[in-house]
């Protein structure tokens, strides 16, 4: 693994709302309209984001007439969850990470 692939890998997972369609197809095979109603992100939005999932790998897609249905990987489904629970469980580590925290403010200001 180099920096490339690890960045890129993290950039796909790490936005809001790639995450939350992620997690929806954690729980089912999903078409974009069911996308739409699970997550509230507008249809376009959602277009672009299952691309950018498909392209690195995350999801796959098979056609069943006019649809196209959506699964998320295996292993991918795995690490959605993982990351959920430790969320769930570190929630108020997560929110007091100083370092983490001013990294973040500093990289949405600049």
């Amino acid at each position: 693994m180099d920096k490339l692939e690890f960045k890129t890998f993290f950039y796909a997972i790490g936005d809001y709302s790639r995450f939350s369609i992620l997690r929806a197809l954690a729980k089912q095979d999903l078409n974009v309209s069911e996308i739409v109603n699970i997550t509230g992100i507008e249809q376009s939005n959602v277009s672009h984001h299952m691309q950018c999932l498909l392209n690195c790998g995350l999801v796959n897609v098979k056609k069943e007439g006019t649809k196209r249905i959506y699964r998320i990987n295996r292993g991918v489904k795995k690490i959605v969850n993982s990351i959920i629970s430790h969320i769930e469980a570190y929630k108020k580590e997560i929110i007091s990470c100083n370092i983490a925290n001013k990294e973040y403010i500093y990289k949405v200001i600049k």
